[in-house]
């Protein structure tokens, strides 16, 4: 039996408010954004199981017997990092000039996939073999979630594969039908299925991250706004439509560096530091108010401008009151701070958004703004070397889709 084609695609995602506070027991607040990955699996006849990381411009090929060894090493080393990935398996592959940062990715990519294959392919012999291709507009080790949203799609594609989750229903177009042939079948997943993919996608986590909180990779199976606390997550259902921009600044820096310099300053000065994590958590609480506030305006009055612009005013002024504190606390960089000052010469309001010491920010643009501003500012940044997406906030979680088959006459 032929396995079918499966098109998956799973979101990015931004820290809205509480980063480093986070660390201390307060609230954070996290979003899907609109850059996501996208991954196609197919089924093939030529006996291997192909990996096409597009973005990266590196394909790995393994027959079943390669594929079962590499799942059995991958298994008992333990031990194995990720910058040492591409000794572990035997394959043939084709690689081009990529980035330390693009390699790392690369060697996490090939371990998680051996790894996942591992858990819901028992017998690889018995299975049709097929390609899994990706590719992403996410920027790799920038704090977007990259690495979560791959293992989100590759659980999802392979769990559907294995017959663990709610697959599309099968369809078959019809000749002269253009309506049929152009139309992908969304899965309904179910709340049981999310929780498996959510599940499987942390594991595949640990192998890239070896501790992770567990936020990324729940915004990227589940969607839309989330807040995380003393190891909860709790997900919000009614949140409005923003739209941001994010911008990379492409400097590089260590989150652990970060948090252990900030940590050894809050030893130092307690008295003085907790206050102003008190003061992050007060803003990520006071965030998910105004978040839930203005959706309620939006969903009942939507033409009642005042009332929304006050929202946004709030939102707006949450953003710079969090950057402060985030400046204060040590965290921004020049490269950071420059973002701000340019975004905020065009009545915008910008802050960092992760671990800070260099990566992204991100910018409300709220219903009034100008698309000459938006454009000036975009154009700007772009200037000084930095990279920006317009997008939105509050994406679609995972989606499994399946291809239309061809009816056999076409």
């Amino acid at each position: 039996m032929v396995s079918p084609s499966f098109t998956v695609t799973a979101p990015g995602k931004i820290i809205l408010h509480g980063e480093h506070a986070v660390v201390y027991g307060k609230k954070a607040v996290a979003a899907a954004i609109g850059l996501k990955t996208t991954l196609q699996l197919e089924a093939t006849n030529d006996g291997q199981f192909t990996l096409n990381l597009l973005s990266f411009g590196t394909t790995c090929r393994w027959k079943a017997e390669e594929l079962r060894q590499d799942v059995k090493r991958l298994t008992t080393d333990g031990s194995c990092w990720p910058q040492e990935g591409r000794e572990l398996f035997n394959k043939s592959s084709e690689q081009s000039e990529v980035k330390v940062v693009d390699k790392r990715a690369i060697n996490d990519a090939i371990r998680v996939f051996i790894f996942l294959i591992g858990k819901f392919v028992e017998e690889i012999d018995r299975v049709p073999s097929f390609s899994v291709e990706v590719s992403t507009s996410i920027p790799v080790g920038a704090g977007l979630g990259s690495s979560a949203s791959y293992c989100v799609c590759l659980s999802t594609a392979l769990l559907a594969v294995a017959g663990k989750v709610s697959q599309p229903s099968m369809m078959r177009s019809i000749p002269g039908d253009e309506r049929e042939l152009c139309r992908d079948e969304m899965a309904s997943l179910s709340r049981e299925d999310l929780e498996l993919i959510h599940m499987w996608s942390l594991e595949a986590e640990k192998l890239v991250h070896g501790k992770p909180s567990g936020i990324d990779n729940s915004v990227c199976t589940y969607g839309a706004v989330l807040t995380f606390k003393d190891g909860t997550i709790e997900h919000l259902a009614k949140i409005p439509q923003l739209r941001v921009l994010i911008t990379d600044t492409k400097v590089p820096r260590s989150t652990k560096d970060l948090v252990a310099g900030l940590r050894d300053r809050c030893q130092q000065l307690p008295s003085v530091y907790n206050p102003l994590f008190d003061a992050v958590g007060a803003v990520a609480e006071e965030s998910c108010v105004y978040l839930e506030k203005l959706y309620q305006i939006q969903a009942v009055s939507p033409s009642a401008k005042e009332n929304l612009q006050e929202q946004y005013y709030m939102l707006e002024k949450l953003i710079d009151l969090n950057q402060q504190l985030l400046v204060t606390l040590g965290v921004s960089h020049t490269s950071l701070d420059q973002v701000c000052r340019v975004t905020a010469r065009h009545g915008l309001h910008s802050k960092l958004t992760g671990a800070g010491g260099g990566g992204c920010t991100y910018t409300l643009v709220t219903p009034g703004t100008s698309e000459l501003s938006v454009t000036s500012v975009t154009e700007e940044l772009t200037a000084m070397g930095f990279d920006v997406w317009d997008t939105c906030l509050g994406a679609q979680g995972v989606t499994l889709s399946r291809t239309p088959l061809t009816h056999p006459s076409q």
